[in-house]
């Protein structure tokens, strides 16, 4: 008998913020499974980790060579050739042994996947238990204003686990292809994370984002993708504005998907949903998250 595939894991690391949406796309049709998503505080660059047969090999074509002009001329349809502002825009795990260090690296609590044989041997959690989330009150909320941008706001985007699965006969997540088209409206992504909710705060989401209790089950143990997006008028206005940019292909998608998006109008609720998911803010967005 045949043994099955083996899934492993590789990290992608890029600059590339605003390219968020579309780099996530072109992992979906590459057909890998993402498995982690955060911001770096430190860099303020975008990591995934991202599952597939022979992933390590598989990532680095994607991604391109570090050489531009020969991505461009030679690999037109990389990550580089596509999005890259330079060489270094883009790190991928060049080798197997590296894959496993920066797995560790950036996802020390877990990754958002079932448990194999390769990350068991390699002692990679594959934690359901996220530390991040929190109800305490030790983390509080600065908001600032900007003279120049008076109507600049930041919300908080839930996209839930259902969101982020291909529908049927479809290869590209309906999250991936709402993310590109809300970054299209010129909202810039200022944190992001996919994690699970853990059982113990279920209950404290449900109140914050007024989720019913059937709805709040889907989260239960499954992966969610998290957002903070900053633009004028980006909570008071989210779906006006969305409605306002769309074309007719993406009118059907708003038509139905619109509604399972979790998010609120309301200043002071979405500055408790955002503290609930992240504990810092990158200094580009006009708000600050502060831990006593």
């Amino acid at each position: 008998m045949l043994a099955p595939p083996r899934l492993l894991a590789s990290v992608l690391v890029t600059s590339q913020v605003n390219h968020f949406g579309k780099i996530l796309k072109r992992l979906e049709q590459e057909e890998f499974t993402v498995v982690g998503i955060h911001l770096t505080q430190d860099t303020d660059s975008i990591v995934f980790c991202v599952q597939a047969e022979n992933c390590i090999y598989k990532l680095l074509q994607l991604v391109g060579p570090r050489d531009l002009k020969e991505a461009k001329s030679s690999h037109q349809f990389s990550l580089r050739a596509s999005f890259a502002s330079h060489p270094n825009s883009f790190y991928a795990s060049p080798t197997y042994d590296e894959s496993v260090t920066d797995v560790k690296r950036y996802f020390p609590d877990g990754l958002c996947c079932s448990n194999t044989l390769d990350m068991q041997a390699e002692g990679i959690p594959h934690s359901n238990i996220d530390e991040l989330v929190s109800t305490e009150s030790s983390r509080s909320y600065v908001s600032k204003s900007y003279p120049l941008k008076p109507l600049l706001q930041t919300v908080c985007v839930v996209f839930p686990p259902d969101l982020l699965r291909p529908a049927k006969h479809m290869r590209l997540s309906p999250a991936s292809q709402l993310i590109t088209m809300i970054q299209s409206c010129q909202f810039e992504i200022v944190n992001v994370r996919l994690l699970t909710i853990p059982t113990v705060h279920i209950q404290p989401f449900r109140t914050l984002f007024k989720v019913h209790y059937e709805l709040s089950q889907t989260f239960v143990n499954r992966a969610c993708l998290i957002l903070v997006l900053q633009r004028e008028n980006a909570a008071s206005c989210f779906s006006q504005i969305l409605q306002g940019y769309s074309n007719n292909n993406n009118r059907k998608l708003l038509d139905s998907y619109d509604h399972m998006m979790l998010t609120s109008t309301n200043k002071k609720t979405c500055e408790n949903q955002i503290k609930f998911f992240f504990d810092f803010l990158p200094e580009r967005c006009k708000d600050q998250i502060q831990t006593q």
